[in-house]
């Protein structure tokens, strides 16, 4: 953490006050701290070479979920959220299976990822690509998720939505059950 961001009167080495001293008689705005996290935040919304269009190599180092995953880029960490799917949670039936083959799938491999926003828990959402196929589009034709009903609003998602009916037809995956419950559904009843 920068050390401007630690109160001059906390600062318990006097070497430190009087480096900082200065600190003490300045008057931050808010704004210049928001700029500062868009900036030198590392991991953040900032990470280098993630805006919010430009695309990007990453080695994926760990699969969390279904729909997670965890990259190195650059030599720093980047936590990924696939956008415009949902795949079941924990707890849910047929998580264990969404992971394994995410897992199967991308553990170990450079992915080419093509940003689209971030979300409230600072992870970039993102298409994710393994030789040149989408991994969001697979998880929706092996039956291993949804197309997200709230945020996957573009042209594509029309696409995805036949891919996500193929899967129902043809009753794989998730669609093997009689009424798999959407997560962002089973979440309302599970807080």
């Amino acid at each position: 953490m920068p050390p401007f961001f630690l109160k001059y009167s906390k600062l318990k080495n006097s070497k430190l006050k009087k480096k900082f001293k200065h600190l003490s008689q300045c008057h931050w705005s808010p704004g210049f701290f928001v700029l500062f996290f868009a900036l030198c935040c590392p991991g953040g919304p900032c990470l280098a070479a993630t805006s919010a269009q430009e695309v990007f190599s990453a080695r994926v180092i760990k699969v969390v979920d279904g729909d997670s995953l965890e990259l190195i880029h650059k030599g720093k960490k980047l936590r990924v959220r696939l956008w415009g799917i949902d795949s079941p949670e924990w707890q849910q039936e047929f998580s264990q299976k969404a992971l394994a083959y995410t897992r199967n799938r991308i553990q170990g491999q450079v992915v080419e990822v093509q940003p689209r926003t971030w979300d409230k828990y600072g992870r970039l959402v993102a298409i994710v690509k393994v030789g040149g196929v989408s991994l969001n589009e697979d998880l929706l034709t092996e039956g291993l998720a949804w197309v997200h009903i709230y945020y996957c609003k573009e042209p594509i998602c029309r696409e995805w939505r036949q891919l996500e009916q193929e899967a129902r037809i043809a009753r794989r995956g998730l669609w093997q059950c009689n009424a798999p419950i959407a997560p962002w559904q089973w979440k309302r009843g599970h807080k």
